[in-house]
């Protein structure tokens, strides 16, 4: 069951960075005759800035921000490929990040386009982004869009109406659907991890027997994955004014899923593809400990088996103490029987424990 959860979670992940890119448009006045919708960012009841914007249509995202140092040198190496219009104050201005030929045309050959994006730029505005559906301008700000803004904002949609011409099927974005399976898959893998970490949370009952050895080969995959994974999307972006991005944001979002993914993907492994025939083995049982762990809002309890220290009865060397759902405890002095599988990666794991005719099955 918890494979299909953390699948499904994968599902969602890959959707939502599929999804989050098209903003709904909700009209909050006019201006001039033109709609326009606005977002305010506060932080502690105060406006820390805003976000404006106006109904436009566009054949791709486009996203324009103040060219960085980061993206000079990326496009130094190689690594991004950036549009140049020719016009020496924009190019060094401003980055834009889009591979759509027919929005490179149209930046290149109008002047009020490149002029009204500069204008907001030398208003201190921090990007200006085309989802498809409108156009939408945010800046930093004590205050909320004044006259001044709405009319930065009313000049690039006006000025970009050629964006919605019907380009020829041939001008397309090259690197759109790159970059969408790229984002998909690597927000789909940490979807996988937020689900293996809700389902270490319900389920803190030990499922192998050195759970270090776990995590220690989840880490040298989590290791070997982020490196093929990046080198892999920097080689498909490569040539794109996406890739620098593209590939920062895959390294931050790996990072944060791939270690947990790892040790999940070689704990799901290790039990379901193990068809070895499992190996008894029975312990003398000392106590059950009950232990007491105090959270944010309340308390909740884990049980632990003492297996007596006394020699091997049968099987493989076992821990002493081992962490088991509620009712197995309650049976001191009991006997232990366990069924250890060895492993599909030579990981031994707990496949059923069986106090007094109480049986406790490894979930898969």
């Amino acid at each position: 069951m918890w494979i299909v959860i953390r699948l499904i979670l994968a599902a969602i992940g890959f959707a939502i960075r599929r999804l989050r890119r098209a903003s709904p448009f909700s009209e909050a006045g006019r201006f001039e005759g033109a709609p326009y919708s606005e977002q305010l960012h506060k932080a502690k009841n105060a406006v820390r800035g805003f976000t404006i914007g106006m109904q436009r249509a566009s054949p791709t995202w486009v996203r324009l921000h103040a060219e960085s140092a980061i993206d000079r040198i990326c496009k130094w190496l190689g690594i991004s490929n950036e549009l140049q219009t020719g016009d020496t104050r924009f190019d060094t201005m401003v980055y834009v990040t889009c591979d759509h030929p027919h929005v490179h045309a149209l930046l290149r050959d109008s002047l009020p386009l490149r002029a009204a994006i500069l204008a907001a730029f030398d208003d201190n505005y921090q990007w200006i982004r085309f989802d498809g559906q409108s156009v939408q301008m945010r800046r930093n700000a004590t205050t909320e869009p004044k006259r001044r803004d709405l009319a930065l904002l009313k000049a690039v949609a006006d000025a970009s109406e050629g964006l919605e011409a019907d380009p020829p099927p041939r001008l397309a974005d090259p690197f759109l659907w790159k970059a969408l399976v790229v984002e998909g898959v690597i927000w789909s893998l940490l979807g996988y991890a937020i689900g293996a970490f809700i389902e270490s949370r319900v389920h803190t009952e030990d499922y192998h027997l050195w759970h270090g050895q776990v995590v220690k080969a989840g880490m040298i995959v989590a290791v070997a994955a982020f490196a093929i994974l990046l080198g892999i999307i920097a080689l498909w972006m490569r040539g794109s004014s996406r890739g620098h991005r593209v590939i920062v944001e895959s390294a931050i979002v790996l990072v944060l899923g791939l270690p947990i993914s790892a040790i999940q993907l070689v704990g799901d492994t290790n039990r379901a593809l193990d068809g070895e025939p499992a190996i008894p083995a029975v312990r003398k049982l000392e106590t059950c400990e009950q232990r007491k762990h105090h959270k944010k809002h309340g308390y909740y309890y884990t049980y632990h088996l003492w297996l007596a220290s006394t020699p091997e009865l049968e099987g493989p060397r076992l821990p002493r103490v081992i962490e088991v759902p509620e009712r197995m405890c309650g049976r001191d002095q009991a006997t232990v029987r366990f069924e250890i599988g060895p492993g599909r990666w030579g990981i031994p794991w707990y496949r059923t424990i069986e106090i007094d005719g109480v049986v406790w099955t490894n979930p898969l």
